[in-house]
């Protein structure tokens, strides 16, 4: 009589495999999706707040009647130095011999650029473990998620010294993948996203705060920017004397005015913070999901479903904040 005998790391990773990482690839797809969005609505706010920057120092230029010079940098095109480096080209007032100084609002949205690097790079290394079709491809997949955990725990320390890193993540060479997963690549798929989902669960939480407060400042500052000039562009066919204007004129100014109505009212409808709160949710399900070992799980799915579409919205929010301009002087409150 024949009889088999299962070590008992094999057995353990037997029932560990229940649950194929395939099943929840969506879920992972989805919030790679969201994260990427988030990652452009921030990258779409910088540019925002530099152009507003801009706006409101020409506005004031203007005002002022400045005196203007070009720096000498300008004039140079070759780099120089170790690294090679060109030297600032700006606009300044006469008498100035630098470029000026980032506001505040764009320090601090600078100051977040790593927790924004950091996410996206973990979001499409989980995507690239679940996609992986061979050993080697999953070896290299591992390693850089391996790499970009560490990193996200890495801008965790920088930004909040305070909160306790994550640890423990295992790479190729070691670890779990040294435990006879290599024989089954959905066995070594699912120990790797379980072992680094769940570990950089904190890490994804504490971000998501620099995340919110980074993106809730552009979304305030774009409505600082959109309310008055809605006003003042509503102001115009609101007075008696909007009878005098000519059929041309007159819808000229109310086309202008609906564009920048839709644009103020898609801003205002998004939810920076709920977005931030809505992809903590997400990677927390994902990570007791894989946890579980249950199969799949329709409430994982529709939190990453409710994360990408709020991600989407915030997305397009801020591309059409962005587009729609700015006014030609400086609202009641400026960045400062």
């Amino acid at each position: 009589m024949l009889r088999f005998y299962i070590s008992k790391p094999l057995w353990m990773l037997l029932a560990v495999s229940a649950c194929s990482p395939y099943v929840y690839s969506q879920e992972i797809n989805g919030f790679s999706n969201g994260v990427d969005a988030v990652v452009a609505s921030y990258q779409i706010g910088l540019r925002a707040m530099d152009a507003i920057a801009i706006r409101q120092r020409d506005a004031k230029f203007a005002a002022d009647r400045t005196r203007l010079i070009l720096l000498p940098g300008c004039d140079q095109i070759a780099a120089t130095g170790t690294p090679p480096k060109l030297p600032d080209c700006a606009i300044v007032t006469f008498g100035v011999s630098s470029a000026p100084p980032p506001n505040a609002v764009q320090k601090a949205l600078a100051g977040a650029a790593p927790a924004f690097d950091a996410l996206k790079s973990y979001a499409a290394a989980l995507t690239a473990v679940t996609l992986a079709n061979d050993e080697t491809a999953l070896n290299q997949a591992t390693q850089s998620l391996t790499t970009a955990a560490n990193g996200l725990t890495t801008a965790v320390t920088k930004i909040a010294p305070q909160a306790v890193s994550a640890k423990g993540f295992m790479s190729p060479a070691g670890g779990l993948l040294g435990q006879g997963i290599e024989f089954y690549l959905d066995r070594r798929r699912l120990a790797v996203l379980r072992n680094t989902v769940q570990a950089v669960d904190p890490a994804v939480d504490n971000l998501g705060q620099v995340v919110s407060t980074a993106l809730l400042d552009i979304w305030k500052q774009q409505l600082l920017q959109l309310g008055p000039t809605m006003r003042d562009d509503a102001e115009l066919l609101e007075t008696p004397s909007v009878t005098s204007l000519g059929s041309a004129d007159y819808l000229a100014k109310l086309s202008a005015l609906e564009v920048e109505v839709d644009a103020y009212t898609q801003a205002r409808a998004a939810d920076p913070t709920a977005t931030a709160r809505a992809m903590e949710a997400a990677h927390h399900q994902l990570a007791q999901a894989l946890m579980s070992s249950n199969g799949q799980d329709g409430a994982i799915l529709a939190t990453v479903q409710a994360f990408v579409a709020s991600a989407g919205q915030l997305k397009a929010a801020f591309e059409v904040a962005s587009a729609s301009g700015g006014p030609s002087k400086a609202p009641p409150e400026t960045a400062k």
